[in-house]
């Protein structure tokens, strides 16, 4: 019988560093796994977050009919109360333009009463000055007489004063035309006219060979303003003698 042999030790085949390399392989590959189980996990989340239609609840019809109507409602309302607000805003407009027309036709009247107070006023002042010319036209007309007596003859002096005092007028009378003549103010000539009875008054009536109702003489001077009458003429007119 053939003896039976012992078995032969078995090698040990990885070292030490081998073990230690197979190790820190093991867990690099561990590591990766966990990061990207992290990762998927990650990713899942963010899947998770989306909304997709099929998981959107159904919709209600008479819920949407209800909502439909209420804002069918607050339309309605905001339509009227736009109108309102439209009309109320033409009544204003029209309040407006009114109490704009009545101003209007008020500053109007107002300018119209300022301007008949001004011409009121201007045709004061005007016949106020036409009253003193007149004051000055008879003093001129006076000083340009000769002197009444003899002993004025003999005597010149005091004659000589009054011819100074005379110029002195005259020239004053000529400022005082000037002045007229600056506020459109002009003599109305009458002398050997009819008489005209809207700008002249009668005072008296002289026997004279012209017609009858010419005027002879000027007793006060009348004035056009503008073309208007300033102040009326009164004048003597004529009126032939009655023959026997």
């Amino acid at each position: 019988m053939t003896p039976m042999m012992a078995p032969s030790p078995v090698p040990n085949a990885f070292s030490a560093d081998d073990k230690e390399r197979l190790v820190d392989e093991f867990r690099a590959c561990l590591d990766q796994l966990a990061r990207l189980a992290a990762a998927d996990d990650v990713s899942a989340d963010e899947a998770g977050g989306e909304t997709f239609d099929g998981d959107r609840p159904a919709v209600d019809l008479a819920t949407l009919l209800g909502e439909m109507a209420v804002l069918k409602n607050e339309l309605r309302l905001q339509s009227r109360q736009f109108k309102n607000t439209l009309d109320e805003l033409r009544c204003f407009g029209g309040d407006l333009r009114a109490h704009s027309e009545r101003l209007q036709h008020e500053l109007e009247r107002a300018r119209e009463q300022a301007a008949a107070a001004q011409r009121q006023t201007e045709r004061q002042f005007l016949l106020a000055l036409l009253d003193l010319r007149d004051r000055l036209q008879s003093g001129v007309d006076a000083a340009q007489r000769p002197p009444p007596s003899l002993l004025a003859r003999v005597f010149p002096g005091p004659t000589r004063l009054a011819a100074s005092l005379a110029e002195g007028q005259r020239l004053t009378l000529q400022r005082l035309d000037e002045l007229l003549a600056g506020h459109r103010v002009r003599p109305m000539r009458v002398v050997g006219e009819a008489i005209d009875p809207e700008r002249m008054r009668v005072l008296g009536v002289e026997a004279a060979a012209a017609a009858d109702g010419t005027v002879l003489r000027e007793v006060q001077r009348g004035f056009f303003q503008d073309g208007e009458l300033l102040r009326i003429a009164e004048v003597i007119v004529s009126k032939k003698a009655n023959r026997t």
